[in-house]
């Protein structure tokens, strides 16, 4: 998983942090009771540390984890503000290389990708497996292209268009051994109507993330950056995609990965903002797909892999906080 793609997450979290706390709003204990948190849990959310929860997995490859926390005494415009410095884009040595893919941008959106000769040899060589994340119609297209670099650009641009066009039914199937497939789009949808919090307190931006791009919400922001990233020590390209959902009073914060070239299949981390008074209560709920984590043993894999997530999540988060607050 990606360092500076959990960092980016938690900068959009913390710029939409001061939502107008106007509404009626749910109480940190009504929020907390839902996660099974103890009332130890909820105060010590309510002065603004991190309480990790538990979330199940939705389906059997999935490493879960959840975290509430409330914060306080922050402005929009000191926290948009510390969004706009890209100050937490900064904090991760992990990134190589990385830009936004324009709506109706192409290929060319990724002329900053490099890959060197080593991976070139490993996307000429793609073939169904775990090495890369690629379908049967990309691996024909890579195995007669005449340079790489150019059809792997042209295979990013192709998956972002479509997932722009279709959602989560434009994600194209990864191919696996023996004829087997592995779609991501399924796995995002699973994890989305697992977040059940948002069908009660954000009921249209839970609507608009199951049915992306039909059911837009006003004044939503949409924006797909790819990155390059040294994940353990592999090379990973990733399309992400952020959403800054607005819903009444409340806002929802998604990040989907809904392309990863290798080390996992996707990954979703969504954040509820909800109004309370003094602040902001966030819960956020990160589910990422593996196929690491099936067969035999899978269910103690998974529960040791979310545990590691949820450590990991912890960290990151207070290392965004500490960079916010000696910048205000």
């Amino acid at each position: 998983m990606s360092q500076r793609s959990l960092l980016a997450i938690t900068g959009l979290i913390v710029s939409l942090a001061a939502a107008n706390a106007r509404a009626q709003a749910p109480s940190v204990q009504e929020l907390a009771g839902a996660l099974g948190l103890s009332a130890a849990d909820v105060a010590s959310a309510q002065a603004g540390s991190l309480v990790p929860g538990e979330a199940k997995p939705s389906n059997e490859r999935e490493l879960t984890a959840t975290l509430l926390f409330v914060v306080q005494g922050l402005t929009p415009t000191q926290l948009v503000g510390l969004s706009d410095q890209a100050l937490l884009d900064r904090s991760d040595a992990n990134t190589l290389r990385f830009g936004d893919v324009p709506a109706g941008g192409g290929a060319d959106a990724f002329a900053k990708l490099e890959l060197g000769a080593e991976q070139s040899q490993v996307w000429a060589a793609a073939a169904p497996g775990e090495t890369l994340n690629v379908s049967s119609a990309e691996i024909a297209a890579l195995g007669s292209a005449s340079a790489i670099e150019p059809a792997v650009r042209e295979l990013l641009a192709q998956r972002v268009a479509s997932y722009r066009a279709q959602g989560l039914a434009g994600i194209a199937p990864y191919a696996r051994k023996d004829g087997a497939t592995r779609p991501a789009g399924d796995d995002l949808r699973s994890a989305t109507r697992a977040f059940a919090a948002l069908q009660k307190y954000a009921p249209n931006a839970y609507r608009a993330l199951l049915d992306y791009p039909s059911t837009p919400v006003a004044g939503t922001k949409d924006l797909v950056r790819w990155s390059q990233i040294s994940a353990h020590d592999v090379p990973t390209i990733a399309l992400t995609q952020m959403l800054y959902i607005p819903d009444g009073e409340a806002w929802v914060v998604a990040q989907r990965q809904f392309y990863v070239s290798t080390g996992y299949n996707c990954e979703q981390a969504l954040a509820a903002l909800l109004p309370v008074e003094g602040g902001t209560l966030v819960l956020y709920v990160n589910r990422t797909s593996s196929d690491q984590v099936t067969g035999w043993g899978g269910a103690m894999k998974r529960d040791l892999g979310s545990r590691i997530l949820a450590s990991s999540l912890r960290e990151l988060f207070e290392k965004a906080r500490a960079a916010a607050k000696a910048a205000r």
